[in-house]
């Protein structure tokens, strides 16, 4: 007995609880996470998670993790997983629910310390290729690289692979597919380049364009050669023709089985190992990276060549308002990793940008994810106002317009107009208690509540309801979808302009080498995906998909000319 105190007193903190087992449930990122903890008078026997909604992959470490760090710790001061956070912190909150249920002290377990690991010795490593980011540019790169010969080693910040694209619907947009071809599609690498470049207002350089376009049906074939199940086609984005293909499961659908792959062919894969310099001789030439391990050692990588796969950068705010500043200030619904670490790395050598304040937007209700099934509202294309109470687009308009026009009418937040046909009762409580969501009986009432103008706002519901059945006279709505504004209760959900991702980045070639200023080739390095997409977009996303074929094209390319380096 005397042990087991002493143990509590070193690791964590001695309490005293109610014996017996008592579930809690906490918001996490996709929506509740609920945990079963097992006590004993004296410590935390067990903490099991039992149900929850989040996304594979991301959120797998914390699942396990976090209990396990709970129960050897008895502590609360967890630090949570890296791109894991709203996972991590709804089991710790769950957690402290429930040992209040038990009697127990949660403040002070939010102090207790449990123990620290000591950090493994800095390591000094050789590889031929280096690949910077475990996303979908990552991954291709690595994979490819290692089938042309070279030894490979990747490097992920986080605490799982995947980046934007393990997060994302699971889309890629392509042409000349089998599954084109077997649905009678006619399609060519002609139109679709054509297509981009429409969508870009011809600022998008072609031959980049082009490039992406002949090798997406190849891409496609070696996605499904290295385990990734697809189905399709379906139009995306402003064009009929069926060009996007979807795994049906999300982003882990291509995520997982190439991850599968990196691992079958002997890849070094270091998770939490973020990269915190690129490495060069006297003459400029990119040599290796160094980076540093979660337990705070460094570690060291000569290579001959570099690749960047490190996403966009969105989650940094400073980088917004250097690159995209019309975003600024947003809400993003990124990976967490995407603060420009590759970008910031290649500029400071001197590396080439190009730049358009673009972005890949989206809109959303509260600020976890769009897995959080409260956000899915966002989709319902009835009537939507701005602040002023004034009706202002198409609310069927393909998303990153949609997300343009809000930015553009300038508004800041907006309001989602619901009647009381249109939502079950109760069905938005925890959205108003939140205040996220406004009720009231009538109209006039709902603009009090929203601080919307109200002469402003009943003529926008009065002019809907006119044009309730027909074709959208001011914004060119169809007609089915005009159902117009009825009885109360009514309802106004806010819904605000998210980021989902950049667009721009570090210049490269068709080789995928990284440019300097003078427009020549930095030696060993290589860029790939979100990073370096500035010529490949303008300021508007073209389609959904469209970023996901990019990353893999260009990883497999900057795979294959590292390896030959």
């Amino acid at each position: 007995m005397l042990l087991v105190c002493l143990m509590l007193l070193t690791t964590g903190a001695a309490m005293a609880y109610q014996p017996g087992s008592y579930t809690a449930t906490a918001q996490g990122n996709n929506g509740p996470v609920e945990v079963k903890v097992t006590f004993d008078a004296g410590q935390i026997l067990s903490v099991e998670v039992v149900s929850h909604s989040e996304t594979p992959t991301l959120s797998d470490r914390a699942l396990a993790d976090i209990p396990a760090a709970i129960v050897g710790g008895q502590t609360l001061s967890v630090e949570a997983v890296s791109g894991a956070t709203y996972t991590s912190n709804a089991i710790l909150a769950a957690v402290e629910d429930a040992v209040r249920q038990a009697g127990g002290d949660a403040a002070a377990l939010k102090t207790a310390q449990g123990g620290a690991a000591q950090a493994a010795a800095d390591e000094q490593l050789t590889y031929d290729v280096a690949v910077v980011g475990g996303g979908a540019a990552g991954l291709a790169a690595a994979i490819e690289a290692s089938d042309a010969g070279a030894k490979v080693i990747l490097l992920e910040k986080l605490a799982h692979l995947g980046g934007n694209t393990l997060i994302s619907g699971g889309l890629i947009y392509a042409t000349g597919t089998d599954f084109q071809k077997e649905a009678g599609v006619q399609d060519s690498v002609d139109d679709l380049v054509a297509y981009w470049s429409q969508r870009a207002e011809g600022h998008a350089d072609e031959g980049f364009l082009r490039l992406v376009a002949e090798r997406s049906a190849a891409t496609i074939q070696w996605l499904q050669q290295e385990g990734v199940q697809l189905k399709g086609p379906t139009p995306s984005g402003l064009s009929p023709v069926p060009r996007m293909q979807s795994t049906g499961t999300g982003g882990n659908g291509f995520i997982a089985p190439l991850a599968e792959s990196a691992a079958k062919r002997g890849i070094d894969v270091r998770l939490e190992t973020p990269v915190t310099a690129l490495l060069t001789d006297g003459n400029g030439v990119v040599t290796g990276v160094e980076a540093t391990a979660a337990d705070g050692h460094k570690v060291t990588v000569s290579a001959r060549s570099v690749v960047l796969a490190t996403g966009g950068y969105d989650r940094s705010e400073q980088m917004k308002r250097m690159f995209s500043p019309s975003i600024a200030g947003q809400p993003s619904f990124s990976s967490v990793g995407n603060t420009g670490d590759g970008l910031r790395m290649a500029l400071e050598l001197g590396a080439d940008s190009v730049f358009h304040d673009g972005a890949i937007g989206l809109r959303a209700v509260r600020p976890t994810s769009f897995a959080d099934p409260s956000n899915g509202v966002v989709w319902t294309p009835g009537l939507v106002v701005n602040a002023r109470g004034a009706r202002f687009l198409n609310e069927a308009i393909d998303y990153p317009v949609y997300h343009t026009k809000m930015m553009e009418d300038g508004s800041g937040y907006f309001f989602l107009i619901l009647d009381g046909t249109q939502s079950a009762p109760g069905a938005f409580d925890a959205l108003v208690s939140e205040g996220y969501a406004f009720q009231a009986d009538t109209l006039e009432g709902l603009a009090a509540k929203t601080f919307m103008d109200p002469a402003t706002f009943t003529a926008a519901v009065a002019r809907y309801n006119e044009l309730k059945g027909q074709d959208d006279a001011d914004f060119g709505k169809p007609k089915a979808l005009m159902g117009g504004i009825g009885e109360g209760p009514y309802t106004a959900v806010r819904i605000v302009p998210v980021s989902i991702g950049t667009l721009g980045g570090l210049k490269v070639d068709m080789d995928m080498r990284v440019l300097d200023t003078a427009g020549q080739p930095i030696g060993g390095l290589f860029a790939a995906g979100a990073v370096a997409n500035g010529d490949f977009f303008y300021r508007v996303y073209p389609a959904s998909g469209t970023s996901i074929q990019m990353c893999f094209t260009t990883g497999r390319i900057a795979g294959i000319n590292a390896a030959a380096e």
